[in-house]
This record gives C-alpha cells, structure tokens and sequence, in this order.
C-alpha cells in the first residue's frame, strides 16, 4: 500500500491539481517527461489494478495540465470567442442562466442557456474570465418591448453592457409600445452606439428629439416605420438635431415609411452615406431624383420605385442628369421594366457592376429604349414580370460587359440564342440562366461558341421552370451535353438555381459523380 502513496506524491506540485489556468512555462518538460514515464508505466502494470488507477489518474492530471487550448494567448481565445457570437442577443427571448451569470461567482451546468457568450461562461474559471473581459461579446443587443418580460430585461441590460466597457454599442430595439422606458433605453445609450436599429418609429417619437452630437460614433442607422393609415402624422422639421454630429454615418435602410415622412427623408446627411437602402419605402421620383442627387459617395443601394399613381409611368428628369460615379451594387423594386428603363434614363450609372431587377407586376405594353451600361458585368431580372423578347434583347443589349446573367422566367427564343451562339450579343458572357427553352437551340449555341476562340467565354447555364424536370433529352443530346461538360461547360435545370457563380458545374459534377443525372438537378438547389 505504500507504493501508490509514493507514485502520488511524485506528481510534480505544478500539475498535482487540476487548474484551469495556463501550466507555467518552465513546468512544461516536467509535465511532459511525467506524461511519458506514466504512459510507459501504465504498459507494463498488468494485475495491479490499484496501482493502475493511480498510473492513469496521474495521466489524466498530465493531459490536462498540457491541454493544447491552454498553451493559447488570451488574445486568441478571445478572438475565437468573437467569432463564435457575431450576432447580437435578444435579451428578452434569453432562457436558462440568469443574469446573475454575468457575475464572477455563481456557476451552473453548461448547455443550459441558448445564447453561446453565457455557454462560454460556463466552461471553466479561465474561459470565464476572458469571455467577461472580452467587450466585443457584449456590445450587441437586441430588445423586443413587445415582449412580457420588459421588467427582467430592463434589469438585464445595464448588466449586459455595462461588460461591453467602452466600446461602441449596437443596438436593435423593436419599440412596438408607448412605454417611455424605450425612449430612456435610447437616450441613454446612443451616444455609444455605432449601429442603431429602432422598429416601429412613429414621427412624434422622442428619438428625433435627441439633442446635436448624440450620435457621433454612429456609423450604421436603420429605422423601421410604424405608420397607421388614417392617422394624423405629425410633420418634422426640415432640420433634424439628432442627425447634426453624425459624421461617422455611412448606411442608412429606410423601412416602411411613407411619404408623409418627406421633410424627415429628404434631409438626412445623404452625401456622406456610402450604402443606401428603401425597403418598403416609396418616395414619389421627383424626391428620388432630389435624394439621388446628392448621394455621389454611394456605393451600394437598394431602392423601390414606383409610379406617383396606380397604372401610372415613372417619369424621367427633364433637366440636367443625375450622377452616380460610386455606385456599383444596385437593386430596384418597381412595377415593370419600362418604369426601371426610364428611371434609368435620369441617372448615369457608368461605374455599375451589378444590377439586379425586382418586379411586381406583369409585362406591360408601352414602348421604351434601355440607356447602355459600360461596365455592367452582373444582371439579373427576376420572374415578377415577363418581358417580350424585344424587351429582353434590349435589356442583354444593354450589358456588352455583361459576364453573368439571371433571367428566371424569362423565355429567350431562338433569334435571341442565335445572336448570343456568334457572340453579337452579351460577348464576355460566362454563367446564364434562363426559363424554359429548346435544349438543341442551347447545344448548338454553346457548340457554336466553342467553335469560335474569339467568343467560347459560356461556361454554365441553367434552365428553370418546373416543367423543364419533366423533360426527357434524346440520347444525341445526352451525348452532346457528356462532350460540352468535357470542355468545361455545364448545362442543368432546376426549378430554382442559387445566385452564385459556379453553381450550376458544383452540381453538375456531383450528380455526375453519384450516378444521377447531371443534367437534371431537380429541387436540390434552393435560390439565395
């Protein structure tokens, strides 16, 4: 019995318990060379089951003393620990540990709480510690008033922040209430704030109030309106205090607000705002062409356009054009392709690179031309309206630089194909997808482009429709699509394809690969 007294005692003091902290450095080769003899003590201990359990408990010591994520700096871990929350927390849909977590004393069972910062809490003293020290996993909070548990997250939140030190705060309030304790959460952490997101804001509400100089750290602001139809709205000064300061403010979305909110909208700081998004949000375009005209700084922007009337047109901007020399992303929602073609026509767009086309109503029959886009290489019109071919050609007439093109339910007949087989139209083009259509016309383009040095670019394109699964090919265009995939072009068809480059060969390959059909990729590629 004396033996497994003295093994133990022979334990270096340094790993002789189980620590969460770091082993010291000069202790390293001592637990190493300990880590060793017990290994090859424990292959030649056979019957001794007494001093085998003492051999794998001191073992068990060595491991977790040289545990590889203890030999990592603080700054790494906390590093890993941002990344695994990049989001914020709803505080008030936070169960399991209660904020008293937040504290350096009380310790419960990980996994109980949904939120990973309170799970990283849980670990060990170490990770405690640096999860706590580490202000980036606490500066991003989202509250939800319309909830029943107000009291308890308004007792939460100071505790919550008050670990994010003095770094910048984002913020998500959805204010679906008249208690004043939203407007005191806002005023009293805006000055903070680099990202602000307030729902259901009424123009009378207290946040336009907030005195000049609030929001200098601001960089990224969204406000959601929260309108009642046949309310008397309040109109806002053309000069909003809370905005002076706000030099820092480069995106700005605006959410369903509406045109009673003109003086508010047509005043924000836009010649500082590199993104710019309307979701839901319909100036007339008399007050886009005011907005536009001073965004030269935007970059990216999503915009909704529409007519001032039902069965109405978009005007075009009688005067002098408006320039946009940064803006390279751009989606448009309006009504059809006529009212996006005149919009246009107000705007020089000669740095735009994508463009993607949103419609909510059908074809219409007015007659319109399309300005030239010189360096368009991305197009997209999605399935909401059906275009004539004449539309459509001018559309793809429009892009010569044009390497990727979506048009999801939009058929392309034969004289549009022909022209794209000889290079005449979209000459750089790479990835297409397009509605039904005869595959032999396809194959033959694509054969035609091969032929060709100067115009073989086309390397994937897909077929949509929900009955182009239904499509049986004969067994010579089988074989002429097996040479095309051999030269590194792709056909498929699917219902929906992802807007993603390279898409169409990806699947392509790995049905091939499984020993479906390569051509028919059916509904496993959901649209993004």
């Amino acid at each position: 019995m004396a033996q497994p007294a003295d093994d133990a005692k022979s334990v270096p003091p340094t790993i002789s318990t189980r620590t969460n902290l770091p082993i010291p450095t000069t202790d390293i080769p001592i637990a190493r060379a300990t880590l060793l003899a017990a290994q090859k003590e424990l292959v030649e201990i056979n019957t001794d089951e007494l001093r085998r359990s003492v051999v794998l408990s001191r073992i068990e010591l060595c491991m977790t003393a040289l545990a590889p994520h203890k030999s990592l700096p603080v700054e790494v871990i906390s590093r890993i620990f941002t990344l695994c929350a990049p989001g914020g927390v709803e505080l008030d849909d936070l169960s399991g540990p209660s904020y008293s977590t937040l504290g350096r004393v009380r310790h419960s069972r990980p996994g109980k709480g949904k939120d990973i910062r309170l799970i990283l809490c849980q670990i060990c003293c170490r990770w405690r510690t640096i999860a706590l020290d580490t202000h980036k996993l606490w500066n991003n909070v989202k509250i939800n008033f319309g909830s029943h548990k107000i009291a308890r997250v308004l007792k939460l939140l100071p505790i919550w922040l008050g670990r994010a030190g003095e770094s910048t705060l984002s913020l998500h309030i959805d204010g679906r209430t008249d208690d004043p304790r939203v407007f005191s959460i806002v005023s009293t952490y805006a000055h903070r704030c680099h990202a602000l997101v307030l729902e259901d804001l009424q123009l009378d509400n207290p946040f336009f109030e907030l005195p000049a100089g609030t929001l200098r750290r601001l960089e990224t602001m969204c406000l959601v309106g929260a309108y009642r139809y046949n309310r008397d709205l309040p109109m806002l000064p053309t000069k909003l205090p809370v905005l002076d300061g706000a030099s820092l403010l480069r995106s700005v979305t605006l959410r369903s607000f509406s045109n009673a909110a003109e003086p508010f909208i047509l005043h924000l700081p836009w010649q500082q705002l590199t993104s710019l998004y309307f979701d839901n949000t319909f100036p007339t375009p008399s007050q886009y062409y005011s907005i536009l005209g001073e965004c030269e700084n935007v970059g990216q922007a999503r915009l909704d356009v529409f007519p001032s009337s039902i069965g109405g047109t978009i005007e075009r901007r009688s005067d002098v054009e408006i320039a946009l020399p940064s803006l390279h992303t751009l989606e448009l929602n309006t009504d059809v392709l006529g009212d996006a073609a005149r919009f246009f026509h107000s705007v020089a767009l000669h740095a735009l690179v994508d463009l993607k086309i949103s419609l909510a109503n059908d074809y219409d029959s007015t007659i319109f031309d399309v300005r030239c886009f010189p360096s368009l290489q991305r197009l997209s019109i999605d399935e909401g309206g059906r275009a004539s071919q004449m539309d459509l050609e001018a559309w793809l007439r429009a892009c010569p630089a044009a390497v990727d093109v979506w048009v999801p339910g939009h058929c392309m007949q034969r004289v549009l194909v022909d022209q794209i087989a000889d290079g005449r139209l979209l000459p750089r083009l790479k990835y297409l997808v397009l509605d039904a259509a005869v595959p032999a016309y396809i194959i033959a383009a694509l054969e035609s482009r091969q032929r060709s040095t100067e115009h073989s670019t086309i390397v994937e394109v897909g077929f949509t429709g929900s009955e182009m699964t239904q499509w049986e090919l004969e067994s010579s265009e089988r074989m002429r699509i097996a040479r095309l995939r051999m030269v590194g072009v792709y056909m498929a068809v699917s219902k929906n394809f992802a807007r993603v480059s390279g898409e169409i060969g990806k699947l392509a390959r790995l049905n091939a690969q499984q020993g479906r059909d390569p051509f028919a990729l059916g509904n496993e590629n959901k649209r993004g």
